[in-house]
């Protein structure tokens, strides 16, 4: 009939929207801890909309009202709000706040590209800019103190002892740690078979002691208190598979045990990282094996050996041992060449001017 006017359909709502997203996120094949990440963030900024009486629709939702919400977010306390965590009087970082504005820019394209908004409103919200902090790799000193608190005489030792030296020479996260199967590890090829981020599937390369160290856990202990059809790599006393959280408490244990009271999981994978490049590998290799999928994510590595070349030359440099008056021979010869090369590596240091050599383990690649 002509000249009724029918009532446009209401647009749906902001949270009903996020709960779509999260669905297109779980048929694009993200991984969950992904999907709970974008959720989290979107749920954050709604929350914060609704609780100080702000409109929380999807008109709302636009580059102001985020620019808000990030304003919001520098001055609000780090862990402010968490379940278990206790309230901290220092800010929330600004790697946290670049997070917060990728997720919400990312949910941002989704609506754009899905017919909700006629242009992605986001587009032009920069990230700021968050200063770039060196987080030192473990020491030989530290490694040694760490590897000395293992009971390898225990199947549960043994199991950490094998899970701390993987995560050193490989660089994989802890949730990658606790997907391997029995049949991704080649202990004969020097390899495993990981799945990572997005279900991508990458191989990692191991070394000489962390095959035979995989292969006395798997072939002397791990059978011994397994009775159950599980083939994941590490299994808990009970035979059962271990999770990302068993693996952070084992480090928080060890931080405390070892008294390397810096010691975390992701720290062994920057370890693994800075080590692997001052000891000649390419940044191009390390983000295959590190899972990358652009050199921005792997760059901020060289950012330390750089830093590591600075503090040799410092030690070493030739002019200032003349102007103390050394009578060292002051020419870089292959010995100390290799020495200046391989800072970064496991090994001992001459003894200079009256140092004591630094003795330790090596675990080359």
């Amino acid at each position: 009939m002509q000249g009724v006017l029918h009532k446009a359909a209401a647009p749906p709502a902001l949270g009903e929207l996020v709960g779509r997203y999260e669905l297109s996120n779980y048929a694009d094949g993200k991984s969950p801890k992904t999907i709970r990440w974008y959720s989290d963030i979107l749920k954050s900024y709604i929350r914060y909309r609704e609780e100080n009486g702000y409109p929380y629709d999807l008109s709302s939702f636009n580059i102001e009202s985020v620019r808000e919400y990030i304003l919001y977010l520098r001055r609000r306390p780090k862990f402010a709000g968490h379940p278990f965590t206790p309230e901290q009087d220092e800010a929330v970082s600004a790697q946290t706040i670049r997070g917060h504005i990728r997720g919400l820019k990312a949910f941002s394209t989704w609506l754009y590209r899905n017919g909700h908004t006629r242009q992605n409103r986001l587009q032009f919200q920069k990230l700021p800019k968050a200063p770039t902090k060196l987080m030192e790799p473990l020491t030989p000193e530290e490694i040694e103190k760490i590897i000395s608190t293992f009971d390898r005489h225990s199947p549960t030792g043994s199991r950490n002892h094998a899970i701390f030296v993987t995560a050193l020479d490989s660089g994989l996260r802890a949730s990658e740690m606790t997907s391997i199967r029995l049949g991704q590890v080649n202990t004969k090829g020097g390899f495993i078979k990981v799945i990572g981020k997005g279900n991508k599937e990458r191989i990692v390369p191991i070394g000489e002691f962390v095959r035979m160290t995989l292969w006395h856990y798997v072939t002397r202990v791990r059978p011994d208190h397994s009775d159950s059809h599980c083939d994941s790599l590490f299994l808990s006393r009970h035979g059962q598979a271990i999770t990302p959280n068993t693996i952070k408490l084992m480090f928080t244990r060890l931080a405390k045990s070892s008294g390397v009271e810096r010691l975390h999981a992701h720290l062994c994978r920057h370890t693994f990282a800075v080590n692997y490049l001052l000891n000649g590998g390419d940044i191009f290799s390390l983000r295959e094996i590190l899972g990358h999928t652009s050199l921005e994510m792997v760059s901020h590595y060289l950012h330390f050996t750089t830093a590591q070349i600075t503090d040799q030359h410092h030690k070493y440099s030739p002019m200032d041992r003349l102007q103390r008056g050394t009578k060292e021979d002051l020419t870089l010869g292959p010995a100390r060449l290799d020495v200046y090369q391989k800072s970064g590596r496991l090994q001992d240091r001459p003894n200079i001017n009256g140092q004591q050599p630094l003795k330790s383990v090596s675990y080359r690649r």
